[in-house]
């Protein structure tokens, strides 16, 4: 827990914490925390006009995204100010890599110890790198008793090739082969961008092939636009279901994974895809299609009272690692220590 310092009033703030306007999401759970001890400063612009090196009044600097506004801090030496930039994953095949002057950040934080492990081949320029996971907002994600059914369910901000929605249709009709009785969710947003609307079209055609129009139903979201904003529909959707399934061939942490565990779901997700998470999220991860599917099938068999017992642990797994306390103490040791 957060103790033994009070927060500094007398000669500005603790924190500054830069993020373009909205993409906040993934670091709010963490700055919660930390304002219980630490004065934070916000600053969100949008444009680069909006932001001046003489609005920052943190001792910390802390710039969520290695882009546009990390470039920007970065232009200017802080000598009397630590300075640390947290990069998710995307970022590091951007033209931001080269433009960010390096030399003028104190460390650069990492979700996922990979992104960690290329930036220092990609990046030639002396600077510190930290490892340290994503926080998820524990209490927003109460656990929901589980059900004895076998609905499934695979969600997203966006219909994201990435996601692998249209090789989960492809494995779910071969888990269905095995028992009919299985269903599949596959949620996200509303689709705005091409990609995204030609991704849709195409898990359609095939869930259309192999006859799982029965079996596979696609929810589109309305777009709240964040993850932060989106709790409340996306916990009422967990809610409906017995687990959380995984196709996705890239992410950093995966966020909606830890949602789904929180609420009490068990998770399945495609190791042999995705290798990237078995740091986070090993337990529930598959080496091949064969282990999925027997494993999924030896969980649909469990008696409720079992399904119970698991789902708790699941959820003190995620708290234990990932809760806002347990991070924002690994960001306080960092920024301050």
């Amino acid at each position: 827990m957060f103790s033994g310092f009070m927060k500094n009033n007398s000669t500005g703030y603790d924190i500054t914490f830069i993020c373009q306007k909205g993409k906040d999401h993934f670091a709010e759970p963490i700055l919660n925390a930390l304002e219980k001890k630490y004065s934070i400063q916000y600053l969100f612009p949008v444009h680069k006009r909006e932001y001046s090196h003489r609005q920052v009044q943190g001792r910390v600097v802390w710039v969520e995204w290695a882009l546009k506004f990390a470039r920007l801090v970065s232009k200017k030496r802080w000598n009397n100010k630590r300075v640390v930039v947290r990069l998710h994953r995307w970022e590091i095949d951007t033209e931001y890599m080269n433009a960010i002057q390096w030399n003028h950040i104190d460390t650069v934080l990492f979700v996922n110890n990979h992104f960690e492990n290329l930036f220092r081949r990609k990046i030639t320029t002396l600077v510190r790198t930290v490892t340290i996971p994503n926080a998820v907002s524990t209490d927003d994600y109460p656990l929901n008793p589980p059900h004895n059914t076998k609905k499934l369910l695979a969600y997203s901000l966006t219909f994201n090739p990435i996601k692998g929605y249209v090789e989960l249709v492809r494995f779910f009709s071969k888990l269905v082969a095995h028992s009919d009785a299985f269903e599949l969710t596959l949620m996200a947003g509303k689709p705005k961008k091409q990609k995204e609307i030609e991704c849709l079209a195409e898990i359609k055609k095939n869930i259309q092939q192999v006859d799982m129009e029965k079996h596979i139903h696609i929810v589109e979201r309305e777009n709240i636009g964040t993850l932060a904003g989106d709790r409340k529909n996306v916990h009422a959707a967990l809610r409906r279901h017995d687990a959380i399934i995984s196709f996705s061939q890239l992410e950093s942490f995966h966020y909606a994974f830890a949602e789904g565990l929180l609420c009490g779901l068990q998770g399945f997700y495609n190791a042999w895809k995705n290798p990237l998470i078995k740091a986070f999220w090993d337990p529930w991860g598959y080496d091949s299609e064969e282990a999925m599917i027997e494993g999924i099938l030896a969980w649909s068999r469990l008696p409720l009272q079992e399904r119970e017992r698991i789902a708790r642990k699941n959820r003190e797994y995620v708290i234990a690692r990932f809760g806002p306390e347990t991070i924002g103490e690994a960001f306080e040791r960092e920024l301050f220590g």
